[in-house]
């Protein structure tokens, strides 16, 4: 068992500061539960499936990578407003954390890709540095790089083979990540090899083709489900605490 407090003062600490780099999602604690967290749940993305499923599993607070939108002036919307209301009445934490959770270099969803497809991350990559650059050390075959992503993601949403045979330069920004038109000419100035994200852009197809660089999208729910993993094995090695990941799929 941990403190809410104790909990995220830690959290605070590991997680780091997101300054003014995210103004879509919380990055920190989003409703206040129960003062003692006895199980910690955790998942992708926010929804009222995912906290009926926390408290059937009689957790205590939950930490998601996606957690609720504020709806837009000072209206609460009837969806927020239900999410709110359920949070209320079973004292159940929301912790999310959105950007923290992408740009993360231990536990963050791009470290994580790059590391696990045998490559070192770099720098961070793109404005705001949601994603990461990585290099192998010696170049690495790109057909293995394919199969280890299938391996990785469970699926392969896009698979854009166009660049080199072997890759010693790639880019990870996952879930929605995909480059906008105007982001592809540093992609060749870098000489970056493969890039790979979640979901697809109609657009990404030619413009990968042209660009001469490999393109993989491994779904926006399994290239994110990666950090809040990480995460949540840190949180049960520093507290020894009890951490339940639920996994409620989604082919997107």
């Amino acid at each position: 068992m941990v403190t809410l407090d104790d909990l995220m003062a830690f959290l605070d600490d590991f997680m780091g500061d997101v300054g003014d780099k995210d103004s879509y999602m919380p990055n920190g604690l989003q409703v206040r539960g129960r003062e003692e967290v006895k199980l910690l749940a955790t998942g992708v993305s926010a929804s009222l499936r995912l906290f009926e499923e926390a408290v059937a599993r009689k957790a205590d607070a939950l930490l998601v990578h996606h957690g609720m939108n504020m709806p837009p002036g000072q209206l609460l919307d009837t969806i927020f407003t239900q999410r709110l209301r359920f949070l209320f009445q079973h004292e159940l934490s929301l912790i999310g954390y959105h950007y923290l959770l992408d740009s993360h270099p231990e536990v963050g969803h791009n470290a994580l890709i790059i590391k696990g497809l045998g490559a070192s991350p770099t720098v961070p990559y793109g404005e705001g540095g949601w994603g990461w650059y990585g290099e192998f050390e010696t170049p690495v075959a790109l057909d293995h790089l394919e199969a280890e992503c299938q391996r990785m993601f469970g699926q392969l949403r896009a698979s854009y083979l166009f660049g080199p045979a072997e890759v010693r330069r790639v880019v990870a920004v996952s879930g929605k990540g995909a480059p906008l038109p105007a982001d592809m000419e540093g992609l060749i100035r870098d000489k970056v090899d493969l890039y790979i994200t979640g979901e697809p852009h109609e657009w990404n197809r030619e413009l990968f083709r042209e660009a001469n660089i490999s393109f993989i999208a491994g779904g926006h729910y399994n290239t994110e489900k990666l950090g809040v993993l990480a995460l949540g094995d840190v949180i049960r090695d520093r507290f020894e605490a009890e951490v339940e990941f639920i996994d409620l799929p989604n082919e997107v």
